[in-house]
């Protein structure tokens, strides 16, 4: 059955006398290919609501005589939609009521129910027999505890083009065991003897595939997956944000280590020596390489471009002349887009050159409005070629322009609008109802302060806040059958994060969960106020003399900061070194769990003077806990990745420092001398702090 995503109704049926609550409205999606009927309930009119309300969903036969499925969802009191997804896929085509009603914690209902009439299809055949682990995620096959002796044949089919997720567990009793997949030949293998757990990714048409475990000795198959999983990318192999310019490993260490296994298609510079014995081992593995290629006539004011120099201009670029190089990705597409339509007619002809029928085109795109009509022309030619966007959803944990207040509330709610995910998702839909899957979703995981970050608020712990939007294109329905899962970028990103999001990557794209990948609270209860946007409130100050310690706005400092899209680093503390003594701060830090490793960070500078390139005297002291000083830095930024040196004239510290847990509580004090009977810096200057905060540290498996 043909790929379908109908809105049947966005406003059913509203009763209005039947209580002072009112009624909700709901709205009704139908997604054959996962088997589900989609409740969209606004309940904001309803609002107030008791203490564990919630809204219950049934679907009835015709004659209303029995209900066939139910499912009840907790309505969060601080939002005013949620979306009900009711798995129909056991039903039989044919009509059917519906029946949603919102009750107290009791059970009794708030107001009327909402019933309607639905027509249901029926599950989509391509989709029969497949398990649906979440969005992006579908078992395909699952084998348990076999013995093999010879050739063994195991046949799946995959309903969409997409990768493949091979896991094998297995032991080879009286010989070498080997895997091979369809054309691709041996993907793993094990020695005799070997007792193992391997991984494979490839990409594979839509279509019946087999894949053929060959055991001439024998072996024991203890378990073996094939899931249909998102193509993974990360923009960029190889590079990571260092601070201290002594990582313990290189680079490509690290990535292979911490990133290469959950990852399967790279963005690289193929040119790069030192990179190249990796791709070319990298590519014989089944994975990919992009090359980034800077987007020709896309800027405001640019002239048209005809398609045939659009095509030359990509024929001739690294991404489809480099051997290495499996295609490229055009950098970058927003706002008005006079060259979209020579765009779309460039990519047909690209596709249709028998040299460059494999190569791929892969376009960055900040606005999935797709640039009007003209973008739209563009979107429907990926489609037809089978192209990818890569929707770049770079969200800040504080927006000035539309998340300026920050909370778990506001940020659930943004993330349901045009300008976060769920709202531009459906936008996507609507202009082309395949095109999600032609969509990667790329998050910003940029974390560095001087590489620009993300990370803007201090009391919002940046890594739950990337796991929130992960579990919405995993879970929300308006994400369902999205092609890829993107990072950007390593370079501006420090090793945590990095290694946090191939976390989030392995288990929502490889894995399949629904659950969050995480229990941590998203407001940290560990260090409060860290910008001093509420005075001094929460901390104990001790000033040297009077005036030595206050609190000041310095316009531009969070842009200095590189605190994207956010003015909130434009407030913090400010103090004036005396020679009488230091200046100190302090806050007790709260709701630790004894043995687990944590980070404390802020950021310090001169108030009048950022013009030169050297630390300021600061000491941060923290009692109660156990340092690791050989993991932690005070570092100066930018630095030489992101600058000039030569011409740069701001800068800034950024002290990180990581600690494990004593106890529940610890202690941070911070003065303005170097120790506590030297300056360590001119008398008179005057120091502004901010970004101070404390969460928990994502440490490597192996610590």
């Amino acid at each position: 059955m043909k790929n379908r995503y109908v809105l049947l109704s966005l406003m059913l049926v509203t009763h209005m006398a039947s209580s002072v609550f009112g009624d909700p409205v709901v709205g009704i999606e139908i997604l054959p290919e996962p088997g589900w009927i989609v409740f969209r309930a606004n309940y904001g009119r309803l609002r107030p609501l008791p203490d564990g309300a919630s809204i219950e969903v049934q679907i009835l036969d015709a004659q209303e005589a029995g209900v066939l499925v139910r499912k009840v969802e907790t309505l969060r009191p601080d939002e005013t939609t949620v979306d009900v997804v009711l798995n129909a896929a056991a039903l039989p085509p044919g009509d059917y009521r519906t029946r949603s009603t919102v009750l107290a914690r009791a059970g009794k209902p708030i107001g009327a129910p909402v019933e309607t009439s639905v027509s249901w299809p029926g599950q989509a055949a391509e989709f029969k027999g497949v398990k649906i682990l979440n969005n992006v995620v579908w078992e395909l096959l699952k084998v348990d505890r076999e013995t093999i002796a010879g050739t063994k044949t195991y046949g799946f089919k995959s309903p969409k083009r997409r990768w493949v997720y091979v896991a094998a567990t297995a032991k080879a009793t009286g010989g070498a065991v080997r895997v091979s997949l369809g054309e691709y030949g041996e993907i793993m293998s094990f020695d005799q003897g070997e007792k193992a757990v391997r991984e494979a990714m490839r990409y594979l048409p839509k279509g019946e595939h087999k894949l053929v475990i060959d055991a001439p000795g024998g072996g024991e198959l203890d378990n073996l997956l094939v899931r249909s999983i998102p193509e993974i990318l990360l923009h960029e192999m190889a590079g990571l944000h260092s601070y201290t310019r002594d990582p313990e490993i290189s680079g490509l260490e690290f990535y292979e280590t911490y990133v290469m296994d959950n990852v399967n298609t790279f963005m690289a510079d193929v040119r790069n020596p030192r990179l190249q014995p990796r791709l070319k081992k990298w590519k014989q593995d089944g994975g990919r390489v992009l090359v980034n290629v800077t987007a020709k006539g896309v800027a405001e004011g640019i002239t048209y471009c005809p398609p045939e120099e659009l095509y030359e201009y990509i024929a001739s670029s690294v991404g489809f002349t480099h051997p290495l190089a499996d295609g490229a990705m055009l950098d970058e597409f927003s706002g008005p887009c006079v060259n979209c339509p020579s765009y779309a007619e460039a990519l047909r002809k690209l596709k249709a050159t028998p040299k460059f029928k494999d190569k791929l085109l892969y376009f960055y795109d900040t606005n999935i409005e797709f640039n009007g009509e003209q973008g739209r022309k563009r979107l429907r030619a990926v489609v037809e070629t089978d192209s990818v966007i890569m929707w770049e959803r770079y969200l800040g944990t504080a927006w000035d322009k539309f998340l300026p207040r920050p909370s778990e509330a506001a940020v659930r709610n943004f993330f349901k609008t045009e300008y976060g995910l769920v709202g531009m998702a459906r936008t996507c839909r609507k202009w082309e109802p395949t095109a999600i899957e032609h969509l990667a979703v790329c998050f910003g995981f940029f974390s560095a302060p001087g590489g620009h970050t993300l990370a803007t608020t201090p009391f919002v712990n940046h890594k739950v806040f990337l796991d929130m939007q992960f579990n919405l294109v995993a879970n929300d329905p308006a994400f369902w059958g999205t092609y890829g899962l993107m990072g950007y970028h390593s370079s501006y990103s420090d090793e945590e994060t990095l290694r946090w999001i191939c976390r989030l990557f392995r288990h929502y794209g490889i894995e399949g969960n629904t659950a969050p990948a995480t229990d941590d609270p998203y407001e940290s209860p560990h260090l409060a106020n860290g910008d001093f946007a509420d005075g001094t409130e929460r901390w104990t100050i001790s000033a040297a003399e009077p005036g030595g310690i206050r609190t000041a706005r310095k316009p531009g400092l969070s842009a200095l900061q590189t605190r994207y899209g956010s003015s909130e680093g434009d407030t913090g503390l400010v103090t004036t070194r005396s020679a009488k003594g230091p200046n100190t701060i302090a806050q007790e830090i709260n709701n630790l769990q004894p043995g687990r490793l944590y980070t404390f960070r802020l950021i310090a500078c001169d108030y009048q003077d950022l013009s030169k390139r050297e630390k300021p005297a600061v000491r941060v002291k923290l009692d109660g806990v156990d340092l690791f000083p050989d993991k932690s830095f005070a570092a100066v930024f930018p630095d030489a990745s992101f600058v000039s040196i030569e011409q740069h004239k701001t800068w800034l510290t950024y002290h990180w420092v990581l600690f494990r847990a004593a106890g529940e509580r610890a202690r941070v004090t911070i003065t303005d001398w170097a120790t506590d009977d030297q300056p360590g810096g001119p008398i008179g200057q005057q120091l502004i702090f901010n970004y101070l905060q404390v969460h928990p540290y994502f440490a490597p498996q192996d610590n």
